[in-house]
């Protein structure tokens, strides 16, 4: 009796032994299974977060004459509620335009900048090498009630140097010219009422124009007030205005020899120091 109770005492050690084994087991199993589980961190919200939103603008000028090469066009925001302080700029966009305008930009400003009942403008310049040679003079609420998208802003050429009271020669390149005289001649508006000019690109010395029925272009060279026309081709339309002038002046293109700008007037001459022609710079109506 006392063999039996010794037994059955063993076996159910054993068995207490076995369970507390596995036991020990599963909870280290359990214990890597969760030390394998990456940690995921909940996002943080910053209530001060920058909201950005955009404003898109369209910046336009009426002067013919082209921008050029290294032209830098700026448009700015700014906060104008203080009368006797500078200014503070909110964002400023900028950019170096390669072609005729308007021109498209996105003003993308942080709305946390913006402060209720505080007054905004948009501003607009134009520099070369750093000269402001263009600049808006209205200034344009972005925020304004009844604002229409996109916003317009029209630059004004700075055409008078404060400094002495004289006005800035015209460009002799990248300029519109309307033809003025020919041959001594007051000039004529050509077909459709239009009228004749032509301009002087500096880049590739390339010159177009409309010469009183056809569009033309051809090349040139200029060196120190010298004027080298090369081969100007035009157009074959016929028209019933305009003809007569036009060859005249597709004619005269052969002599061009010199040049001289005073002010906005262009005055082209031969050989011989004949005026051919006189221009003046023009802006777009």
């Amino acid at each position: 009796m006392t063999f039996k109770m010794k037994k059955m005492a063993l076996a159910t050690s054993v068995v207490v032994s076995a369970l507390m084994l596995q036991a020990c087991n599963d909870t280290t199993e359990s214990t890597q299974v969760t030390a394998d589980v990456p940690l995921i961190e909940a996002p943080v919200t910053d209530a001060a977060e920058a909201e950005m939103k955009s404003l898109d603008v369209n910046v336009i000028y009426l002067d013919r004459r082209m921008l050029p090469p290294g032209a830098v066009l700026e448009v700015t925001l700014e906060d104008v509620s203080k009368a006797d302080a500078p200014s503070e700029l909110i964002v400023s966009q900028s950019m170096e335009p390669a072609s005729a305008p308007p021109y498209a930009m996105v003003l993308d400003y942080d709305t946390t900048k913006i402060v209720d009942k505080h007054r905004y403008s948009l501003r607009a310049t134009v520099k070369v090498q750093d000269q402001l040679v263009m600049t808006s003079t209205t200034s344009i609420d972005p925020f304004a009630e009844g604002a229409i998208t996109p916003i317009e802003i029209k630059l004004d050429r700075v055409a008078n140097n404060k400094t002495t009271g004289t006005a800035d020669n015209a460009a002799f390149t990248d300029t519109y010219w309307k033809l003025m005289q020919l041959g001594g001649q007051d000039a004529k508006l050509g077909a459709a009422e239009k009228e004749v000019f032509i301009q002087f690109a500096s880049e590739g010395n390339a010159v177009h124009g409309f010469s009183g029925c056809n569009s033309f272009k051809g090349g040139f060279e200029i060196d120190q007030g010298k004027l080298t026309m090369g081969p100007v081709a035009a157009t074959r339309k016929m028209c019933m205005d305009g003809m007569d002038q036009e060859q005249a002046f597709l004619s005269a293109m052969g002599q061009f020899a010199s040049y001289s700008v005073q002010g906005e007037a262009l005055t082209v001459k031969n050989n011989q120091g004949e005026v051919v022609a006189t221009f003046e710079s023009r802006d777009m109506n």
